[in-house]
């Protein structure tokens, strides 16, 4: 089996290999959808809706001490890195580009009549959005180091654009990257005392901001949330937001001519 390596919020990382904490399988089951169907009439009904329900990914392993100290120690280390108090990520290095971020469910730890090991403890852990997300984020270096089979290599996606008024938004994952959902970090650094607007073709949205802008001090754009610096300009846009479907998407700006734009996220499997 593959190393497992337990990541806190905080960047903590656990091997647990090296806690010696042997695992036995860390098997993540395909998305777990709920369906709404509505009856239309006696013989037909209609899908409605679609939702990406979380889904639980049995961690089994055992773990081996030395005495029967030790054996209580082991547990406390157990304890400790799979504390629930909030949520963690779980990576597997058979395929480290990609971490799981999960909550525990209550589970046991066996202890039998001699200190050598456990039996087989198996640790639910609840994926909280259903999916799996990339280590990395499409700004980070290195970051389709593990797309070589689903990113184009004649035309190598790109996330960071300047002066160019329309291009294309590579979203490598297998769901739409929706404002309200998993919003994409979109940053705009121009001078303008109009206004700039940026549409994605693809989905048929424009996002535009009134507000005067500087070079050096960006706009942010995160879903709904629109800011420079610590100021929401929220109140001079258009109230409008975009989204970016799986695949390619094609965007364009207006108003300015002089500009850096970028495109942050992760993607999700």
């Amino acid at each position: 089996m593959s190393t497992i390596l337990i990541q806190k919020m905080d960047g903590t990382t656990y091997d647990l290999d090296k806690l010696g904490i042997r695992v036995i399988s860390f098997d993540p089951p395909g998305p777990n959808y709920q369906y709404t169907f509505t009856q239309m009439s006696e013989y037909r009904s209609v899908l409605t809706d679609t939702q990406m329900q979380q889904t639980s990914i049995p961690l089994v392993f055992k773990v081996v001490a030395n005495d029967n100290y030790d054996y209580e120690l082991m547990r406390m280390r157990v304890l400790k890195t799979f504390a629930g108090y909030e949520p963690f990520y779980v990576i597997n290095t058979r395929i480290s580009y990609l971490r799981w971020k999960v909550v525990p469910e209550s589970y046991s730890y066996s202890r039998q009549s001699n200190f050598w090991g456990t039996q087989a403890t198996t640790v639910n852990l609840t994926c909280i959005d259903g999916a799996a997300e990339t280590v990395l984020t499409t700004l980070d270096k290195g970051f389709l180091n593990g797309f070589g089979m689903s990113a184009n290599l004649i035309n190598i996606p790109q996330y960071q654009f300047t002066n160019q008024s329309s291009f294309t938004v590579w979203n490598g994952s297998t769901i739409p990257l929706r404002a309200e959902e998993h919003p994409v970090l979109i940053s705009i650094d121009c001078a303008t005392s109009k206004s700039v607007s940026i549409t994605n073709q693809t989905t048929n949205q424009t996002v535009t901001v009134t507000a005067p802008l500087t070079r050096g001090q960006p706009l942010m754009i995160y879903g709904l949330k629109m800011a420079v610096g610590s100021t929401s300009v929220y109140g001079k846009s258009n109230h409008a937001y975009l989204d970016f479907m799986p695949g390619n998407n094609q965007l364009s700006v207006s108003g300015i001519s002089n500009f850096t734009i970028s495109f942050k996220t992760h993607f999700y499997y």
